[in-house]
């Protein structure tokens, strides 16, 4: 009698699977291979990005300055009576003024007597500066005050238009040739290398030009870690994952306070920016390719690699390599030709939801920055820095729960609305530092809270071939708005303009949100036409959310019941 072939169930499910999703799924979606990768990678770097990025901050801090006037020391007079015979005083603030001194006639040759003659004129011997929070900055260090003053605000310009062209290049290079992985460690090495000369150039020329080298790989060692994490976890998880990757990076951004309180040199500061980037290489052998990213280039046989590493992790050994590649192979042969990411431009509704994630992300990524930067405006930089960053740990968690249950976009909507309020309070708060900054603080927290939105839509809405690439040409956008928001603070700084401002890009980020479709429940789009066919059948004017997600699930499309009877064809 022929012996009879028997599969067991999960190679029986194998053959019926029509996505990575399902093999995912099969191979355990959220198992310890996926829950050591959160813990032990993505948190960790998520972490230390917050790090890094926000000791740029405390580096370019301006303290308080005042002109050096020589002579101080062959007179009785103390600092502080110095100042008030030597400095004049602002008519509005009454402080001492930062850019201008008096004429000072001395009557002898020994320098000890003397007079003030009344003309004021601006600092020619150099200036001094308040070391009370920090023994040196970049602005003390390289005399970037007073006709030079806006050399710290252009510098953090500066490093924003790097991070957004690098954002913007590093991705689609992954994408198209090297994969997620590899620009991952192209990042950390040039923040190394492009830091190390900042500790002895003086041009403001050439300083600027390495931050700007330096901010090349700010966002794409935190883009290329969560781009993969989010490509080998179920469509419940997503939500999840996101905010633990800004909670970790809000516990970085509070870290960074207490590091530059403790350490208030910029040299110093720079030399442990560092240390960060080249701990993230000890991953070499941990941070695994992308499966989607693999299966879209045709790589099959590393792609089955990694898939069987997730399964025999999470303790799902009777899947064969011969299975999963068969699997694999009829996936791949039913992508589509690659496309790039300008494909996009024809396919309406996914072109419409593409522009309005790059608006979306300019706009938020204004208003936290505007907010985020809003410490200098405070008496101690440290405290307003920790108090500020403080207020982003609800974001996290509140960001989570909400999008799990209620929906994306009852999420922006009600989040946007919140911001709006703050920020239309902040110019009434003005006359208290402290009730200013918590209102701040909530335009802080709420800010953040739109980033979650912009983050999760982008890696829920584009495409796994130009999901990488797409996702970073929104950050592109966003941290052009970082590089504008120094100037919409220092535009303000005196006043409230900057609220105002903050306040009208908010209500059109609320109205840039009107196409988009809600994508909480639904698998991740791998193709064009999936992404431009994502949300079907879930009206814009319906709340879809947690309890009736039943009713608006997609419908089976016709390539995949075509792909159904090409797998039940296949003999088992």
């Amino acid at each position: 009698m022929a012996a009879t072939r028997t599969t067991t169930p999960s190679v029986s499910k194998l053959k019926r699977a029509m996505d990575i999703d399902d093999i995912l799924e099969l191979m355990g979606s959220f198992g310890r291979y996926q829950r050591n990768l959160l813990l032990i990678v993505f948190m960790p770097v998520s972490f230390f990005v917050g790090f890094v990025m926000n000791l740029l901050l405390f580096q370019m801090v301006v303290p308080d300055h005042w002109c050096h006037v020589p002579g101080r020391e062959n007179t009785p007079l103390t600092v502080e009576e110095w100042h008030a015979f030597t400095i004049p005083r602002s008519n509005e603030t009454g402080k001492f003024s930062s850019c201008s001194m008096y004429e000072i006639d001395w009557k002898n040759g020994a320098n000890t007597s003397y007079s003030v003659n009344g003309e004021v004129r601006g600092c020619s011997d150099g200036w001094e500066f308040d070391t009370t929070q920090f023994t040196t900055t970049v602005a003390s260090s390289l005399g970037w005050v007073c006709d030079r003053g806006h050399y710290s605000h252009h510098t953090l310009s500066v490093a924003m238009a790097g991070n957004a062209v690098g954002t913007l290049l590093f991705p689609l290079v992954a994408d198209k040739y090297f994969g997620r992985r590899f620009m991952y460690y192209v990042s950390l090495a040039i923040h190394v290398v492009t830091t190390l000369p900042l500790l002895w150039v003086t041009s403001a020329t050439v300083h600027m030009g390495f931050r700007f080298l330096q901010g090349l790989g700010f966002e794409t060692y935190y883009l290329m870690p969560y781009v993969i994490y989010m490509e080998v976890i179920p469509p419940e998880r997503r939500a999840l994952a996101v905010m633990l990757s800004f909670l970790a990076w809000t516990f970085g951004m509070c870290f960074s306070a207490l590091v530059a309180w403790l350490v208030p040199n910029w040299t110093h500061l720079a030399i442990i920016s560092i240390i960060p980037p080249l701990l993230g290489f000890l991953y070499w052998r941990y941070l695994p390719e992308s499966p989607r990213w693999l299966l879209a280039k045709g790589k099959v046989h590393q792609c089955a690699d990694i898939l069987l590493r997730i399964s025999e992790t999470n303790g799902m050994t009777n899947l064969s390599r011969v299975e999963v590649e068969a699997q694999l192979q009829v996936m791949m042969e039913h992508l589509p030709v690659d496309q790039p990411l300008t494909a996009v431009k024809d396919y309406p509704k996914l072109r419409v939801r593409a522009v309005t994630l790059v608006f979306m992300s300019f706009m938020s990524y204004v208003v936290y920055g505007v907010t985020m930067l809003s410490m200098s405006v405070f008496s101690n930089n440290f405290l307003a820095h920790f108090v500020l960053s403080l207020f982003e740990l609800p974001s996290n968690f509140t960001g989570c729960i909400v999008t799990h249950f209620l929906g994306r976009r009852f999420m922006a909507y009600s989040n946007y609305l919140l911001l709006a309020i703050f920020c239309f309070v902040a110019p009434f708060c003005s006359h208290n530092e402290w009730l200013l900054m918590t209102v701040v603080g909530f335009a802080k927290l709420f800010s953040t809270s739109a980033l979650y939105v912009v983050y999760l839509m982008s890696s829920e809405v584009l495409p796994t071939p130009v999901r990488t690439s797409g996702t970073g040409v929104v950050i592109v956008f966003g941290m052009i708005g970082m590089a504008v928001s120094p100037h919409v603070l220092h535009y303000g700084a005196d006043g409230a303009a900057h609220y105002w401002i903050l306040l009208a890009l908010t209500v059109a980020s609320a109205a840039c949100m009107i196409p988009m479709p809600e994508t909480i429940g639904l698998q991740l789009p791998q193709t064009f036409q999936d992404a431009e066919e994502l949300g079907a059948g879930r009206p814009i004017t319906s709340w879809v959310h947690h309890w009736n997600l039943h009713r608006f699930m997609p419908p089976k499309e016709p390539q995949t019941e075509k792909l159904d009877k090409d797998l039940l064809l296949e003999p088992s």
